[in-house]
């Protein structure tokens, strides 16, 4: 039945291969719209990356098939591949509802998740991976594939938009091929990484992604002089493919080697053993520019109300409101404060919307870009909202709608969140603020070049750092101030392994504050079918967007409805087979089979309207590091361990906000509609907290200006610093405050001594 696979394997034995095709057959079988997913070239894909990005897992699948395979010479008394397809089924049941015997490596359930997961990537990834054959996964769910332009006419179809299907290959993309010769940016010099860093120093940045770019833009620009230390490389357009299963950061995420060999552990409570952190979103992006360089581009202001957010609880329903061991404070900045820098960045980078359609934030100035296209989800979202008194608005987002910066109208290439800008027309830091700090002279930038511990002197001053470079060389670098720029998880981890014995315990952690209060977004969406409905979703980059901020205004009498805090509902028109392969289904649909089989073909009359809650800082959610888990970049550091549950107060709001969703999508016309997963994953992407921004030391680690209380010199520009964490996307705010704290750093480094 199965082929014998004697020949041309790499890392699976020919007998593993023929147990796990038997497996796969019955979890996506042959039917009449495609052949079965060893056919499809599903085990070819996974016997190639068991060799490469997944050598790691060679001995789980080893053991996990081992053991699947004595489970039905016990059951059955032949193996899995002699099995029928009913007895084959009752395995795979048994597997996922953890019912197996002797199957304690790996966990079954994991396995399960594991093995169907990677069924799900050799089917609906690129061929160049081995799967996929002759494209039939993505001709299976009538896909076109890689197409670098979508029409404005594509957007508003009301038929299903036919085009070719095509691979990477076929619109000209290869994997691991010499894609063109690197930009010229006058002033960055790869080979720098490795020459002794300059004696005369005013800054370091550690970390040259999102926030280091922006700060080194600005500093530079005043005459400071910066060091740039970046672990990746600098990526131009030429590096970005359109590899869904390669790149995209809610799939294995390749463009963050560094930030995956890191990974966070993660326990609900102290009670609970500590387990690998699962991902929401959040696979981070390792480079010059930083994850922005994958993202889907939404750039949201904070409400008011939400920097004063205790405040406003208290002011409105008083001291009973507030959730048990909740630890809900007020910023010590105001949004006046930033509103000068909001609008400063959304005319830097070039945001496309229309604020006069969000009554909720007032700003000093219009946006600088005509909002996106309008696509066909997005203008019955709006329809169904209006009917309900909400206020949709196209969400603000880094998309040249127009020509900007120098930089082309887009084509609306639908490979677009999760992967790096192909034709330059959605905004990263390497189109103007890492060049222009370049032109000044005044920044000495460096990639590949990792920090492994901020160096204080006798009386606990940072004054400087040790890293690494290219060639594994251990460098010193010596200034007066150093910025820490990274991700939330890496700038507090560096703080901890710098402890010294002024700070015995890590820096800014003398009063036992570094790494409490700890934040993440809970993702969550909710599902429609619409049956007369085609949405076309496979022609819109994700930026095509809209958003309501009226469950997040100070209006929103929350506690009415349980709880305390908002949420953002929004639609996105980016739809990709590996996306489309794992949304969730409808309760009354199998997870694997023929009836996942048929589910998944509905792709084009399924809209999702997603939610973003917010998220109140308690005691007990923290990060430290793992006293276990080292990481794997080859120097064996401990990892950052997060403390972290769902409270009720988020529960109830999760709950509520489902019901509004619902709401939502049957005005828009949905004939069925059902829930997500309400728990998606621990890792966001909007991580925050963690060295909380406050006047106080005893309960803070930054102040306003985002200088450690207890270790003078020392920085820390992130998310980290975010007192509270609202359903708004965080990045425009973080680049708000970190450009009012480099003004800060200016005034002061060029005020008389």
């Amino acid at each position: 039945m199965y082929p014998t696979y004697a020949d041309g394997l790499l890392a699976l034995s020919p007998y593993e291969a023929r147990t796990l095709a038997a497996v796969w057959d019955r979890m996506f079988p042959a039917d009449e719209h495609s052949p079965a997913a060893s056919a499809i070239g599903a085990i070819t894909y996974l016997d190639r990356t068991l060799t490469g990005v997944y050598a790691g897992l060679r001995e789980h699948y080893r053991l996990g098939l081992r053991a699947l395979d004595a489970n039905a010479m016990q059951r059955f008394g032949q193996p899995v591949h002699a099995c029928s397809g009913e007895q084959v089924d009752q395995l795979i049941g048994a597997l996922q509802a953890d019912t197996l015997v002797d199957f304690a490596v790996p966990p079954q359930a994991q396995f399960f998740s594991m093995i169907f997961s990677h069924l799900q990537e050799g089917v609906f990834g690129d061929p160049a991976h081995g799967g996929n054959r002759e494209l039939a996964g993505w001709r299976f769910l009538a896909h076109p594939g890689v197409h670098r332009v979508n029409d404005e006419a594509d957007h508003l179809a009301s038929d299903q938009v036919v085009k070719p299907v095509q691979s990477m290959a076929d619109a000209g993309w290869s994997l691991g091929s010499d894609r063109g010769a690197p930009v010229d940016v006058p002033g960055y010099d790869p080979q720098n990484s490795v020459r002794p860093p300059q004696a005369d120093l005013d800054v370091i940045v550690v970390g040259v992604g999102a926030v280091g770019s922006l700060v080194a833009h600005v500093l530079t620009a005043a005459g400071v002089r910066v060091l740039g230390l970046e672990a990746g490389p600098w990526r131009f357009g030429g590096d970005f493919v359109p590899d869904e299963v390669g790149a995209a950061y809610y799939s294995r995420g390749d463009m963050g080697p560094k930030f995956l060999a890191e990974a966070p552990t993660w326990r609900p409570d102290a009670d609970h053993p500590t387990r690998a952190a699962p991902f929401s979103l959040g696979r981070m992006m390792n480079g010059v520019g930083g994850s922005v360089i994958h993202w889907g581009g939404a750039l949201r202001r904070q409400h008011p109300h939400h920097f004063a957010h205790r405040s406003h609880v208290l002011d409105r329903w008083g001291p009973r409101a507030l959730p048990e061991g909740s630890q809900l404070v007020d910023w010590p900045v105001s949004y006046d404060d930033l509103e000068h820098y909001y609008t400063a960045l959304e005319w830097s980078i070039g945001v496309a919307g229309d604020r006069e359609q969000n009554p909720f934030v007032k700003a000093s100035k219009p946006l600088p870009l005509p909002p996106v296209r309008p696509f066909v989800m997005g203008e019955r979202f709006i329809a169904g909202a209006r009917s309900l008194g909400l206020h949709p608005y196209p969400t603000p987002v880094a998309l040249n709608s127009r020509p900007y910066n120098n930089n082309p109208q887009s084509t609306y290439n639908s490979f677009a969140g999760g992967f790096g800008p192909f034709d330059d027309d959605r905004w990263m830091p390497g189109h103007n603020w890492v060049p222009d700090a370049l032109a000044t002279g005044n920044l000495d930038l460096k990639t590949g070049c990792r920090v492994i511990r901020i160096i204080t002197d006798p009386s606990g001053r940072a004054c400087g750092v040790e890293y690494l470079d290219p060639l594994g060389q251990l460098h010193t670098a010596r200034s007066g101030k150093v910025i820490l720029a990274s991700y939330t998880f890496e700038n507090l981890r560096l703080m901890w392994l710098s402890a010294s014995d002024r700070h015995p315990d890590g820096l800014g952690n003398d009063r036992g504050m570094l790494g409490k209060h700890y934040m993440t977004k809970h993702w969550n969406d909710v599902y429609g079918y619409f049956p007369d409905t085609v949405f076309n979703a496979q022609t819109g980059p994700a930026a095509q967007m809209v958003t309501l901020d009226d469950y997040a205004s100070a209006d929103f009498d929350s506690y009415r409805h349980g709880f305390i805090g908002g949420a953002s509902p929004n639609v996105e028109n980016q739809r990709l087979p590996l996306q489309i392969s794992r949304e969730p289904l409808p309760p009354d649909v199998p997870d694997w089979g023929k009836g996942y089989k048929d589910q998944l073909r509905r792709w084009q009359h399924l809209a999702a309207v997603r939610f973003q809650p917010d998220a109140m800082p308690y005691e007990g959610h923290q990060l430290d590091l793992d006293p276990w888990v080292r990481d794997r970049s080859g120097l064996g550091l401990p990892v950052v361990r997060i403390t972290y549950r769902v409270r009720e107060n988020e529960a109830r709001l999760t709950d509520f906000m489902r019901g509004e969703c619902r709401k939502i999508l049957q005005a828009m016309g949905a004939a069925d509609v059902w829930n997500g997963r309400e728990f998606t994953g621990i890792v966001s992407s909007h991580d925050l907290g963690g060295a909380r921004m406050g006047v106080d030391p005893t309960s803070s680690v930054v102040s306003p200006d985002l200088a450690v209380h207890d270790t003078p010199g020392l920085y820390v520009f992130g998310g980290a610093a975010f007192p509270t964490m609202n359903s708004a996307n965080p990045t425009l705010t973080l680049w708000a405050l970190c450009y009012r704290s480099a003004e800060a750093m200016i005034r002061e480094l060029q005020s008389p001594q």
